[in-house]
């Protein structure tokens, strides 16, 4: 008797001691649901929506089959273009950092913000080196988004990405840092769906350490639909200090009026003390107003300077859009030309709207998202192989026709 009522107060201990320990887990993770959704929900007013729109003119021919070969009835249409992006509130005043690709020839820019709110947006610039382009809307309440350091982001951290998915904003995923490239660019596994260039890679703190730019995409030779499909999806993520870097850097260039004129000066002519220009920068003032290599300086707006040092605080100290006028020799001869000062530009910062090719633009022709690998299905072959066929027939008909004829 003793016996069995020790093992049954044994059975009671353990299913209490059962029963605490899952409670304990139950608590945990609802802990841990309740800590995530906290994160995500901090995070998403500061992702934004970015659509661009652009027209273009394409031809169709109205003949089908064999007789569109013989005969053209051409007709010229008009299609619109609609790319969706994802982008991140950068500061209060506006300025929200986003993909060039989002921006592809665009004609109207909007971005619509995480409360439903839809403004129309001024575009500022790109750095080609690495897409980010910068645009800027007039909106109060904005929450931007907190950098964090990414020089100090481990190898296999693991990672929130938080942006424009399928047209679904803001969409949370997470994934794991698998590797870091000497150019200081993040290769992270996580669901790169059309829409998330632009989108922000955020630490477990919900702070900003990388910008979505890209998705690594299989070779041309692993074109079977199903073994893509089974394929981890990778992205390739710009790290946040460089984004602020380039950022900061192009807002700075948009409020800077320094002067431009685009050469290079002879440096063995400055020991001669002559100002002797070595190149001149296609599609520059210099080069638009005619200087040419081997040009040598002596007057900016008939006053003779004296040093480069002059030289160049003249140039930069006049305002953008200015005309001015510059004395030179050429083969002897005294010139003069009259560029219109540009404004000083990195070589990097492009102020023109971000282009697309004519290629690129068949493709976008019939979607809304920002571009992705196509794959060709198994339904697409056979209406290619409906459509061989149909034109083989028509050919053994024309022959038939053609053979009567001749008899």
């Amino acid at each position: 008797m003793k016996k069995t009522a020790t093992i049954f107060f044994i059975i009671c201990l353990l299913a209490i001691f059962n029963e605490k320990s899952h409670s304990q887990q139950s608590y945990s993770l609802n802990r841990l649901q309740t800590e995530i959704s906290q994160l995500i929900h901090n995070i998403k007013f500061s992702i934004v929506t970015v659509s661009s729109k652009s027209t273009h003119s394409y031809t169709i021919d109205k003949n089908d089959g064999l007789i569109s070969l013989l005969w053209n009835d051409i007709e010229e249409k008009k299609g619109e273009i609609s790319i969706v992006g994802s982008g991140i509130i950068y500061n209060e005043e506006g300025y929200i950092i986003t993909k060039s690709s989002t921006l592809a020839n665009f004609e109207e820019i909007k971005v619509t913000l995480s409360d439903r709110r839809e403004f129309e947006a001024e575009y500022i610039g790109t750095d080609e080196f690495t897409g980010l382009a910068i645009i800027k809307i007039n909106a109060d309440n904005l929450k931007p988004a907190v950098f964090g350091n990414s020089d100090k982001l481990p190898l296999y951290s693991i990672v929130l990405i938080i942006g424009n998915s399928m047209g679904i904003s803001p969409a949370a995923s997470f994934g794991l840092i698998n590797s870091i490239t000497e150019q200081k660019l993040f290769i992270v596994s996580a669901p790169i769906t059309p829409g998330v260039s632009g989108a922000g890679m955020f630490n477990l703190e919900g702070k900003l350490v990388g910008i979505i730019s890209a998705q690594l995409t299989p070779t041309d030779d692993m074109l079977n639909q199903d073994f893509l499909c089974s394929l981890p999806q990778n992205g390739i993520v710009l790290a946040g200090n460089q984004v602020k870097q380039i950022t900061d850097e192009i807002i700075r260039m948009r409020h800077e009026q320094k002067g431009w004129l685009g050469i290079d000066v002879d440096l063995d002519s400055l020991a001669k003390g002559k100002i002797v220009i070595s190149r001149v920068v296609s599609g520059s003032p210099a080069n638009r107003s005619g200087l040419k290599k081997g040009d040598w300086l002596l007057k900016f707006n008939d006053s003779f300077f004296t040093s480069l040092e002059q030289f160049a605080s003249l140039i930069e100290n006049t305002k953008p859009g200015t005309i001015v006028s510059i004395d030179f020799i050429r083969d002897n001869r005294p010139l003069k030309v009259f560029p219109q000062i540009a404004p000083k530009r990195p070589s990097n910062f492009n102020p023109n709207k971000p282009r697309i090719s004519s290629a690129s633009l068949k493709k976008l022709n019939s979607r809304s998202t920002d571009s992705q690998p196509m794959l060709i299905s198994r339904q697409y072959f056979q209406q290619i192989n409906l459509q061989i066929k149909k034109l083989e027939n028509e050919v053994e008909l024309l022959k038939r026709k053609l053979k009567q004829a001749q008899q």
